[in-house]
């Protein structure tokens, strides 16, 4: 069953519990039939919950998908193009992803990549939309931002999420991430924008690994 299967089966089934409760009389409303009908009806409507929730939700962690990240940013430029205000994007990459699922395992990796999210989740604001967008890359729009904040909190990100290490088993996992930013500035287009944080990504990538070869 798909969402808007869903709906119009609810809908379906709300409209035949009214008709049913209107045409029985008040000491027979409680007949089994009426009652197996809105059993019905609360059943559909928690299954339409769990579709939406699996359509916008990522499978591993607690954050949006990358469908609904991308929606979520066409829908901030047009309200950058429409109305101004101050808006960033982060593109973050894990950088020891290959070592964690060669050295301990897909479960390993899966691990962190959870724990990522997490707790990237629990550094973001209410307004803001975290999101996994691929195996090990993670987006996040941050709403009210000026532009000389992003790269605070991009290096502030990075570095509270590497503070702790993952437990997996007897095994303390330590997560790494490098994360890029770009302004969401009115009239450019998202695969630019995705571009551009991607860029920053890197280069903050580049910047780690020199400094980790200077030491």
């Amino acid at each position: 069953m798909n969402i808007t299967t869903g709906r119009r089966l609810w809908g379906h089934m709300t409209n035949k519990i009214k008709a049913l409760q209107t045409s029985i009389p008040a000491n027979d409303v409680e007949m089994s039939g009426v009652r197996a009908l809105e059993a019905e009806n609360l059943r559909l409507h928690a299954r339409i919950a769990e579709l939406e929730q699996l359509a916008s939700h990522d499978s591993l962690t607690p954050l949006f998908n990358r469908r609904h990240f991308m929606g979520e940013l066409d829908r901030w430029c047009a309200r950058a193009l429409r109305s101004g205000g101050q808006y960033g994007l982060l593109f973050i990459d894990v950088d020891n992803m290959k070592a964690v699922n060669d050295g301990y395992g897909h479960g390993a990796g899966d691990a962190m990549l959870n724990a990522i999210g997490q707790r990237l989740l629990s550094l973001v604001r209410k307004g803001d939309v975290p999101a996994r967008i691929g195996g090990d890359e993670f987006g996040i729009l941050l709403d009210n931002i000026k532009p000389e904040a992003l790269p605070r909190k991009a290096a502030s990100l990075a570095e509270m999420v590497s503070k702790k290490p993952v437990d997996f088993g007897d095994i303390a996992l330590v997560p790494s991430i490098s994360a890029g930013f770009t302004v969401i500035d009115a009239g450019t287009k998202p695969i630019e924008l995705m571009a551009r944080a991607d860029r920053s990504m890197y280069a903050a990538k580049r910047a780690k690994a020199a400094y980790r070869s200077d030491r």
